[in-house]
């Protein structure tokens, strides 16, 4: 239990270094059309915060340069749309990895088994990282179809890039419900929604770990492609976020 609350602070984490390196990466027109099926989940995440902010939705900009994929007004209860949109972003990415994992057996078959990435960190981190990330033989063997499944979850998980406000929000929530739990834990409670008789008892402690073990690599792995990018003169332009309004979003051209 406390591998996947860490599993699911550190995703949290690393999607806002996600969030802070690619920039205006995804207001690139080619790319947005490019990755538009990908970047589906995350605007539907956005726009049920919308919904329940009452927050106007100006439509989608699937292929205009310089524009979000969701055009969003200005939010009138953004201390509600901070959490709410963050979690929603994250548990959408998590189901799609639990999801991956679950109907691609090649891929569940390289992800390491919690217990056993748990009793890798005990020897310490290079054991931890030799376990966690799996050799090119066992990546090339995957075959195209759990690659493309990887490459759309990737993009996914570019797409959830948290800014800070939003970061915080989610570690709040998520520190504060892992406390909860480990405080229900601690008294001797067995809070059903994480116990093995409730509706993670398939994949608590294999596919679920292994879902979250997965987001973990692909979330290190953008972070390093991002940071490279940065070190790459020519895309710096590309890269750099443009100004926001007082509301966090992006300032678009009319």
């Amino acid at each position: 239990m406390l591998l996947l609350s860490c599993l699911i602070l550190s995703i949290a984490l690393m999607t806002w270094a996600i969030g802070q390196l690619r920039g205006d990466l995804l207001s690139r027109g080619v790319l947005k059309c490019f990755l538009f099926p990908a970047l589906l989940p995350d605007a539907l995440a956005r726009t049920i915060t919308c919904l329940a902010t009452a927050t106007p939705i100006r439509g989608l900009s699937p292929w205009k340069d310089g524009e979000p994929l969701l055009l969003e007004g200005t939010c009138p209860v953004r201390r509600l749309s901070l959490p709410l949109g963050s979690v929603l972003r994250i548990t959408f990415l998590i189901a799609a990895s639990v999801t991956c994992v679950i109907k691609i057996g090649p891929l569940s078959t390289i992800l390491p088994n919690p217990q056993t990435l748990e009793f890798a960190a005990q020897r310490g981190p290079g054991a931890f990282f030799t376990e966690l990330l799996p050799t090119m033989a066992e990546v090339s063997a995957l075959g195209l179809p759990a690659l493309l499944a990887v490459a759309g979850l990737a993009a996914m998980t570019l797409a959830a890039g948290l800014r800070n406000g939003e970061a915080i929000a989610a570690m709040m929530v998520g520190g504060g419900t892992v406390g909860v739990l480990q405080m229900g834990d601690w008294i001797g409670l067995r809070l059903s929604p994480f116990s093995n008789g409730w509706f993670l008892q398939r994949f608590y402690e294999a596919e679920f770990g292994k879902a979250l073990i997965l987001l973990m690599i692909i979330s290190l792995s953008l972070t390093a492609l991002l940071l490279m990018l940065h070190a790459v003169p020519a895309s710096i332009g590309r890269l750099r976020p443009r100004p926001v309004n007082p509301q966090g979003h992006l300032l678009t051209r009319t």
